[in-house]
């Protein structure tokens, strides 16, 4: 239950584009063993380089649960990681072409 809790703040500090601090929550939510800590093991292996971010959708799919719920999620990831150039390891908190 408290893996909701982890995951609705990493949702809101990658939106942010706190990077750093949104893989955090996603390591602590991904210790559970409901939807969203299933959810965040994969976007963990994304944010870390261990699968590409095109493949996410499918693992996501393939988790039970809502599917509205998991394509929404996957819209979010992208457009954070599309948003805030995110290359890991190499990202260095700074937004792309906000000069």
């Amino acid at each position: 239950m408290l893996e909701d809790a982890y995951f609705q703040m990493y949702e809101t500090e990658m939106i942010a584009g706190e990077v750093k601090r949104a893989e955090h929550f996603l390591e602590r939510a991904s210790k559970g063993k409901g939807f969203y800590s299933l959810v965040s093991r994969v976007l963990l292996d994304a944010l870390k380089n261990r699968v590409e971010p095109e493949e996410i959708k499918q693992k996501l799919m393939e988790i039970e649960g809502d599917s509205a719920e998991k394509l929404a999620i996957y819209q979010r990831f992208l457009y954070s990681i599309n948003r805030y150039d995110v290359a890991y390891p190499k990202f260095d908190s700074k937004r792309c072409n906000d000069r």
